[in-house]
């Protein structure tokens, strides 16, 4: 079967979503695998599982289904096209901490997944990230690639403890502890990052409760713009974790996105763009002008945007943010 997006190419390919942050592809890239965009659901922003499919050629090998702004992906279908298809699945839960899809946590579908600790995100370290797998020889290879490729990946050598002796040390021609068997990294976190996670941890509930509620009540009070503004849409079977609360300006609508957005900063609330993609300028010098096959991601990347709806909000706070941007409506009607 011949790839979509370059034909003829025996590249290993990656299926992932049109809109995320750009790490999620960068990834496939640094790893020499090919990234092969899957346009988005209009209403939850997640891969849309229908366009799978179409995208799969005898060189993919797995599908990297990213749970965009905190809500869970359509998990049921991913799975049953990875395992009809023999693929991998890898989680991208950098924005979807305790999200829950039917019960189950993201992260648990999938042979390996990334959570991002970054400041901006629901639990930090400052910097950093965390992977999980089930998988011990994933664990091992990860834990190498951590720590520049090193051979021992024990508990002792990981936490490089000099008060704990690896029992592995001599046994080698080279001290296991700096003997690298591949070409590794330096993404270890250090001790004050990890404490600063635990002690996230310990108020995991109050923060998850806190944008949950937060999110509430912007969607309630901002019930009379949904006219021209679609408002977060996510069925009853998904937790939604809130990373942050995106917005999108409806089709109907007689103003453009960067009109109210610059109405939100004159009034000091911080916007950002819904997580643009296929139109970054490296991307457009890697892949082309592609973001025209891509229908529903082009939409987000014009007419989207997010503002905070984080555990640090009060509601006077909230209030300012739903007042202007009814205001700011106010000002639009003919």
């Amino acid at each position: 079967m011949e790839n979509k997006n370059r034909g003829g190419t025996t590249t290993p390919q990656v299926i992932v979503p049109a809109i995320t942050f750009i790490a999620t592809s960068n990834a496939c890239l640094h790893a020499g695998l090919e990234p092969v965009f899957v346009d988005v659901d209009e209403k939850t922003y997640n891969i849309n599982p229908a366009r799978i499919e179409e995208k799969i050629t005898k060189n993919t090998v797995a599908i990297m289904p990213v749970h965009t702004f905190g809500q869970p992906c359509e998990m049921d279908a991913i799975v049953d096209i990875a395992n009809r298809y023999d693929l991998k699945i890898v989680e991208d839960c950098a924005e979807a901490h305790f999200a829950l899809y039917k019960g189950k946590p993201v992260g648990s579908f999938s042979d390996i997944t990334g959570f991002s600790t970054y400041v901006a995100h629901t639990i930090t370290t400052g910097i950093g990230g965390v992977i999980t797998t089930n998988d011990r020889e994933l664990m091992e290879i990860s834990r190498s690639l951590i720590a520049h490729g090193r051979a021992c990946t024990c508990e002792k050598c990981v936490a490089s403890d000099p008060r704990k002796v690896c029992p592995l040390r001599m046994q080698t021609p080279i001290d296991k502890r700096f003997m690298m068997v591949r070409l590794g990294y330096s993404y270890r976190i250090g001790e004050l990052e990890g404490a600063v996670g635990l002690g996230q941890l310990e108020n995991r509930e109050f923060i998850m409760n806190t944008r949950k509620k937060n999110a509430a009540y912007l969607t309630k009070n901002l019930e009379p713009a949904q006219e021209f503004l679609q408002l977060p849409h996510f069925p009853d079977y998904v937790d939604h974790s809130f990373m942050m609360y995106p917005i999108v300006i409806k089709k109907s609508a007689s103003f453009k996105r960067d009109e109210i957005v610059r109405y939100l900063e004159k009034a000091n609330i911080e916007t950002r763009p819904m997580l643009p993609l296929l139109c970054q300028p490296i991307y457009q010098e890697i892949f082309g002008d592609i973001e025209k096959n891509y229908p529903v991601a082009k939409w987000i990347d014009e007419c989207g945007f997010y503002v905070g709806c984080h555990h640090g909000l009060q509601n006077e706070q909230l209030d300012k943010i739903v007042e202007t941007i009814l205001t700011f409506l106010e000002t639009r009607k003919p």
